[in-house]
């Protein structure tokens, strides 16, 4: 009996030396932050839904300055808002913070077989780069065009039935139907339109839209038991992630066995419909076979190939998938609002949707040419950075940055809120939505301040068909409507989240316009 207590007693201490260990970590190399609570850290509030933990930092980043630690649970993170640290780190020593902040649910990114590129590292993330790349060529974007402008049309047809009797509309639940169309069509292979009909859209709403706050806080105190809940849980998936990440296994499989009796039955395979398809089919000679590559590959107990396997494939196409929809939904929101809050600005990106299209179809290579609506996304996007929680890395081996010492194993978030919103680099009108400061010769000069997309090789690798599926929505919609704020628009806008920073709602009107 006594031997019992004795161990149970050794064990508690043991657990709270560690976790004591943790929380000190930063005290003790005398770096400067919020300490939170004992176990926790400050994880509560990072998880916050209803009051955004991203947000939070620019307090802490006045109060504490643009470099300074806190703790997560396990994990020990430094905050940093210097743009020549984030140059360095994102850029410079490339090589030294290749991985990402990940938490337990998103599994180990050395190990896991259905890794994607968001969580890969190292040569797993180089090898999947390269190829999935590929995917997001001029050539490919151009094939999928006809399918952007027809979900396009189609959620013209919602709006202008909606709008007939002059009420506001919420745009944000519009463009969610909208980028959930376009991505279930060209990542699932999703046959026509089914804006407002999508049985997909609320499992991937609630990935988004609902705080787990006390599942993750379970999870990444107690990372074996956030391991547990994930082997669990890909079994029985309950979590919506997990329940998405089903669905779309079984469209993949299906899609490689229709494939294969193809084949057996001497039919050739036909031009990529999707990403299913174009990941399937990819291949790259570029891939890295080096003896370096070979040995961490051997280590993990996986074999490098030119092409992506069946579980790869899943997991590309989960993530395109949520990621298609969350971000480029927000970002059309954020340019509705500013565009409704500023008429001035709308008026010349009409103008200029006028001069390039005027009646005519909007022909992919034109889109190029929307120079001032490029200005306006960037400038929404600088004021709302909606998905800064990607812009953290993980210090793969202890370097200097700057001066600061950074030990392997410590997390490394940028504050990029706090970067788009400094005065020294933007001005004093900061806080202006002001999209001609991006048509100056300078506006290229930012390094490191401006990270809507990220920065570097890992910067985003669907950037460009975010930016196409923005471009031709907002000039169909603007070459029939003007957005304007009424009563229900919520000035300025009440934001929440925790893995996404997005508008509670984006209420407008949409005036046809007389031309």
């Amino acid at each position: 009996m006594s031997i019992g207590i004795l161990i149970a007693g050794s064990l508690f201490l043991g657990i709270l030396t560690y976790y004591l260990w943790i929380w000190t970590y930063w005290i003790r190399r005398g770096v400067k932050g919020p300490r939170g609570k004992p176990f926790v850290g400050v994880l509560d509030v990072l998880l916050d839904h209803e009051n955004p933990g991203l947000l939070k930092l620019t307090e802490w980043t006045k109060e504490y300055g643009k470099v300074y630690g806190y703790t997560d649970g396990t994990q020990r993170t430094l905050v940093v808002a210097d743009p020549t640290m984030v140059h360095e780190i994102f850029v410079k020593q490339f090589d030294n913070f290749y991985g990402r902040k990940l938490n337990p649910l998103q599994g180990n990114p050395e190990k896991e077989q259905r890794v994607h590129l968001l969580a890969a590292q190292g040569y797993r993330w180089k090898r999947l780069r390269t190829i999935s790349s590929q995917s997001f060529s001029n050539g490919s974007l151009r094939k999928l065009m006809a399918t952007v402008e027809d979900s396009a049309f189609e959620l013209l047809v919602d709006i202008e039935r909606n709008t007939a009797n002059g009420e506001q509309i919420d745009m944000l639940k519009y463009y969610q139907e909208y980028t959930m169309d376009v991505i279930a069509r060209v990542a699932m292979g999703q046959q026509g339109s089914q804006i407002f009909q999508n049985p997909l859209i609320q499992v991937v709403r609630d990935i988004f839209c609902k705080s787990r706050k006390n599942l993750m806080m379970i999870c990444q105190v107690f990372p074996p038991i956030g391991q547990l809940i994930r082997d669990a849980t890909f079994k029985y998936p309950v979590i919506p992630a997990f329940k998405l990440y089903t669905i779309i296994r079984e469209v993949v499989l299906k899609r490689i066995e229709q494939r294969e009796k193809e084949l057996d039955k001497g039919a050739e395979i036909g031009e990529p419909q999707d990403f299913i398809d174009l990941f399937l089919d990819a291949k790259s000679d570029d891939v890295d076979f080096s003896e370096e590559a070979e040995r961490d590959f051997s280590r993990q107990k996986l074999k490098i190939t030119k092409v992506l396997s069946a579980d790869e494939v899943v997991g590309q196409c989960f993530l395109f998938l949520i990621g298609g929809f969350d971000t480029t939904a927000l970002s059309l929101s954020y340019v509705t609002y500013c565009l409704a809050t500023n008429p001035e600005v709308q008026s010349r990106l009409q103008e200029e949707v006028d001069r390039e299209f005027g009646d005519s179809e909007i022909e992919f290579e034109k889109l190029g040419r929307l120079k001032y609506m490029d200005c306006v996304i960037k400038e929404a996007l600088r004021l709302y950075p909606l998905a800064s929680i990607s812009n953290s890395r993980k210090c793969m081996r202890t370097t200097t940055v700057q001066g600061v010492e950074i030990e392997a194993g410590t997390y490394v978030q940028m504050d990029t809120w706090s970067l788009h919103y400094d005065p020294s680099i933007w001005g004093e009108d900061v806080k202006e939505f002001k999209p001609e400061r991006w048509s100056s010769e300078d506006s290229n000069e930012h390094k490191g301040a401006y990270l809507p997309f990220g920065l570097g090789p890992r910067q985003c690798i669907g950037m460009r068909l975010a930016i196409v599926e923005q471009k031709v929505l907002l000039s169909h919609i603007l070459r029939k409507y003007t957005f304007e704020s009424g009563k229900r628009t919520t000035i300025p806008l009440k934001l929440v989240g925790s893995a996404t920073t997005s508008p509670q709602d984006v209420y407008v009107h949409l005036r046809p316009r007389s031309l």
